[in-house]
């Protein structure tokens, strides 16, 4: 008799145990379904690029569940909120497939998968810029859902794709010296080489006026011509690695040796230059002239 009521409250307390341990997963897993869960982008982040022909774009997509045995197809959609992007992303619904193989962490109870949605960019070309929302829309199984009903997890990214396919582009343009002087704001008119969607040439990357100020002398302008490149590269910020090449005249080779390239950026979701200017215009003084490029403000 005592040994029945011994097995008795053993059986009591593990349920008990096992319900706790359920209420541990409550409005994130089905515990009467092991591959029940969600799906969300890896962050609400803004997604900038430079347009370029038959390249691609690629969103984190990550999945949490407990089991992904058969695979997971999530769909998405996209819909433009500034200018269009049909003409470069002519597909406006898709899916991307997640498989247990795409696992990169996660414990007995939750497994994390990640893999990119991919946006395939046709060669039609954009002059100006397309901005649109990819919007996680639905599932293969009923049991993984997109987000949670709390709306915590991500499941909208903003994409901006960036066209340099016009004569010129006008920035706002701020210079700043190591030394301590404030250049004046300038006007900054980038205009793209031909045949090369990423380089740029400049009359002037400070401003005409940045030399006349600093010494006080209006007839000692030293422009600084320059070629800015967006390279393909990304720093750990989601910006594009710039490089700048000054422009020289033979007579003064040294003049203006160029930008910083572990400083130098440029940041597509907000259409921001950031360059560390070096220069040789005052050999015994090399400081640096940190120069930004911004959009002009609307009036």
């Amino acid at each position: 008799m005592k040994k029945s009521i011994y097995i008795f409250f053993l059986g009591a307390a593990f349920g008990l145990s096992s319900c706790n341990e359920n209420d541990k997963n409550d409005g994130r897993f089905d515990s009467a379904k092991t591959s029940s869960g969600w799906v969300q982008f890896s962050d609400d982040f803004c997604v900038g690029v430079v347009y370029e022909a038959n390249s691609q774009i690629n969103i984190p997509v990550e999945m949490h569940v407990p089991v992904n045995k058969e695979g997971t197809e999530v769909y998405y959609s996209i819909t433009d909120t500034n200018g269009s992007s049909t003409a470069i992303i002519p597909e406006r619904t898709g899916s991307v497939t997640i498989t247990s193989d795409d696992q990169i962490g996660g414990g007995a109870t939750e497994r994390i998968m990640l893999k990119d949605l991919v946006l395939n960019l046709t060669d039609a070309g954009l002059a100006q810029t397309a901005e649109f929302d990819v919007t996680l829309t639905s599932t293969s199984k009923q049991e993984v859902t997109v987000g949670l009903s709390d709306n915590t997890k991500p499941v909208v990214v903003h994409v901006i794709v960036r066209g340099f396919g016009g004569a010129s582009y006008t920035y706002a343009g701020s210079a700043a010296a190591s030394i301590g002087f404030m250049g004046p704001d300038f006007t900054q008119v980038l205009t793209p080489v031909e045949g090369n969607p990423r380089q740029f040439t400049t009359a002037s990357a400070w401003g005409v006026q940045f030399i006349p100020e600093l010494v006080g002398n209006p007839a000692a302008i030293r422009n600084y011509p320059a070629i800015i490149t967006i390279t393909d590269q990304k720093n750990s910020e989601g910006k594009y690695k710039v490089h700048v090449e000054g422009i020289n005249d033979p007579a003064s080779p040294s003049r203006y040796p160029g930008g910083t390239d572990s400083f130098d950026t440029y940041d597509a979701c907000n259409d921001v230059f950031s360059i560390r200017l070096r220069q040789g215009v005052f050999p015994t003084n090399p400081f640096t002239v940190d120069v930004t490029y911004s959009p002009v403000p609307a009036e």
